[in-house]
Order: C-alpha cells, then structure tokens, then sequence
C-alpha cells in the first residue's frame, strides 16, 4: 500500500505521539509498504522553530518537512483567547484563534499533499488538536483520497477534541483509531458510528529497549547500588503529576532514607519555579531533555515509574517502563485506567491523594517481590498486547478497510 503519514512532529522529535507514528511508520516500512511522512521542520511545539532539514530518510522512511509559522508570544495569546471564550458560544472567530494558536501551520504542505495524491492511496492523520490536520484533512478531501486518524484524544481535556473544526475532521474521517478502548467508548458516546472507531493503540518496537545493567546505569546518574529509586519521566508540565510525585516521595523518605527521586525531562516553567520553591533536597537527582541512551538508562535505573498525570490519550512511557520490568503508577484516568491494571502492574493514584501516593511507593520499597512480579506482569502484558508488530497488523486492516469504505461512498 502507498500511505502518507501527515504528523505534527517527527524524529528526532520526542513524545509520545511522535513515538507511535514513528515506530509505526518504520515498522509499515519493513513489510514492504510505501510509506511517506509529512511533517514541520520543529522539534519542539512551544516555538514551531523550524530547525530540521526539508527533507531526508530515516529507516527507509522518507521524511518531508515544511515550514511552519512561528508560535510567538501573541500566538500563546491568540490561543488562550480562544480557548477561554469557545464554549460559550461555539463561534468559528474563537475557533480560528485555537486554530492560530495550536500550530503547526505548515501553508507548503497543502499543495503539496493535493499535487502528490496520486502517488498515495490513503492519507493517514496522527494527532488531532495540532493545525496539521485541518491542513492534511482539508487537502485529502479536496483530493479525494481516504483518510484515517489517530486522533489521541486526552478525554478529559476538551480542547484536544472539542472544536468544531476537530469534530469535523472525525466525522469526515473514513476511520478513527482510538489509543485504548475506553477512547473508544469515549467516542462512542460522542455520536460517532461503531463501525467508524477501531482500538488500535500504542506499541513499542522491543528491538529499542536492549538489556541494561543497572549498576552501570545508576552510577550514570549517581544513584546508589542498594537505593530505592522513583522515576518520573516526561516533559514537566504542570498535569504530567511531577509536583505530587515529589511531594509523595519526600514524604516517603522520612522513613526510607535510602530512597532517590529521579526527575528526567524537559523543563517548563512550572518545573523551574518547582525547584525554587523546593531548593536542594536529598535524594532527588534531576535531568532535563535527555538523548535516548541516557532515557534507557532512567527507566533501568529505577524501581518504579511514578506518572500520575491527568492529561494522557495513552502513556506509552508505562510500556517503556514495562519494556524494562518495572512497575509503574498513574492516575486514574480514562485512557491510564484502560492500561494500567490496578494492583496488579501497577497502581493507580489521583495526584490529588499524595498520602496514598506516598504509601504506594513505600509499600513498593518494603515488597520488592512484590514490585518485581508487579513489573513482570506488565512485561508480560506488553509483549502480548503492545508491540509495534501487533500494532501495524490491526493498522493493515483498517487501511484496508477504509480504502473499501471510500470506495462505496455515495
């Protein structure tokens, strides 16, 4: 099959969308597929900067790559104007703003997607709430080819979903395939037709997470052999739990004095202003943006990932977790909750409950039988369900699939 992937980022753009459309895209690739990706030239969504070159190959995928206005302060502004007056009156005025606002605009990439369609036999859109999909949406209808989306909607941010231009893009689209099933139940409720949302899902490429040692790997951060060491792993955003997690951890260390906190991400100003307001503590070791060695190196270094965010369509961070045995902790929301099973490979915590959070990891420190088996089943469950191999089989049929619906459309 012939498909272009149309992204806001890729790599060596981090996240975990960009993972999904990456390993997918590679993997499609090796069994013989014909696969092109679209995309900014950006790395980093706060400025749209446009820093990657224009076009290359990576894994036998060849990347495309536009350039996209640059997201400015009045462009931040533009954005929250919107979203603070859209539900109120649902007016396209607001609407254009968020459209502004979120970025990538990518104005090269339409025409190209138009001129190129013949070339393709379906247009695959990942990641909604980014501008790059009205723009691939836009250009695929006029062209009239399929399209699929993978919207990774974030249930209890309507923002990621809730516009009208968003919602049309999903109901134009041939198929939308959702993170988890409870996205799918999700959307179910929302209108959209049963035969029009698959679960796909996240899937990791194994063949990425090799054996680390993990001695070797905690002197890489100066954790100690015999440590009890907690890991939060993400961009530093206000939602993504960092705040609880620390907060539960030096709680937790009153009584377990051998116990680190291990913060790997990019900073934001939430983080900078967190570490002013906290200082020097023991045991935590903090690590900003890091290469992907020094990632593999985290999650083999520690005992349990701590994530307890409420802003997730997924969380493929628990399958890297996962990758390396260990027993993770998320919030209970929709799409954690789908994947995470309480007690089981993990726990599930609103961050609003640092006690509780704080007892977990305690327990975690006190049972380490217990965490292993904890982290087995999860490695267990990843290898069953989440592989970037069982993935792109679900990910055939539904292009093969929305190419005969197409073909039948009145």
């Amino acid at each position: 099959m012939r498909v272009l992937h149309v992204t806001h980022q890729y790599a060596p753009a981090i996240g975990g969308a960009e993972r999904y459309i990456i390993d997918l895209s590679e993997e499609l690739a090796q069994r013989g597929h014909q696969i092109e990706v679209y995309t900014s030239r950006s790395t980093d969504y706060h400025t749209w900067a446009n820093v990657l070159p224009r076009a290359e190959t990576i894994q036998g995928v060849p990347v495309r790559r536009f350039n996209a206005l640059p997201r400015r302060g009045h462009t931040w502004r533009a954005l929250q104007i919107g979203v603070h007056n859209y539900w109120s009156g649902r007016s396209a005025a607001m609407a254009a703003l968020i459209y502004y606002g979120n970025g990538p605009i990518c104005p090269g990439m339409f025409g190209a997607i138009v001129r190129q369609a013949p070339r393709f036999d379906l247009v695959h859109i990942n990641q909604l709430h980014y501008s790059h999909s009205a723009i691939a949406y836009a250009a695929a209808r006029l062209a009239g080819l399929p399209i699929v989306i993978t919207p990774h909607v974030h249930a209890e941010q309507p923002v990621t979903y809730d516009v009208d231009y968003l919602l049309a893009i999903l109901r134009g689209s041939e198929i939308i395939m959702a993170d988890t099933e409870s996205e799918r139940t999700f959307l179910l409720g929302q209108g959209f037709p049963s035969t029009g949302v698959v679960t796909a899902g996240h899937g990791l490429n194994l063949a990425g997470f090799p054996h680390q040692d993990r001695g070797a790997a905690r002197a890489r951060f100066g954790l100690p052999e015999d440590a009890f060491v907690v890991l939060f792993l993400a961009r530093k955003a206000d939602y993504k739990g960092l705040e609880p997690s620390l907060h539960a951890f030096l709680r937790m260390r009153q009584s377990h004095p051998n116990a680190y906190f291990l913060a790997v991400g990019p900073e934001t100003a939430h983080s900078q202003q967190l570490w002013l307001t906290f200082g020097r503590q023991p045991g935590v070791v903090v690590r900003g943006a890091v290469d992907d060695a020094e990632r593999l190196a985290a999650l083999a270094a520690c005992d349990v990932l701590s994530l307890p965010s409420t802003g997730e369509a997924f969380g493929i961070v628990y399958l890297e977790a996962w990758a390396y045995a260990k027993p993770v902790i998320g919030a209970p929301i929709r799409a954690v909750s789908a994947l995470i099973d309480d007690g089981q490979d993990g726990f599930l915590v609103p961050p609003t409950q640092v006690v509780t959070l704080a007892a977990r990891l305690a327990w975690l420190a006190d049972h380490p039988d217990q965490a292993r088996r904890m982290g087995a089943a999860g490695q267990a469950k990843l290898r069953r369900r989440y592989t970037t191999g069982h993935i792109a089989d679900i990910v055939e049929g539904v292009y093969t699939r929305a190419r005969r619906h197409h073909a039948t459309r009145p």
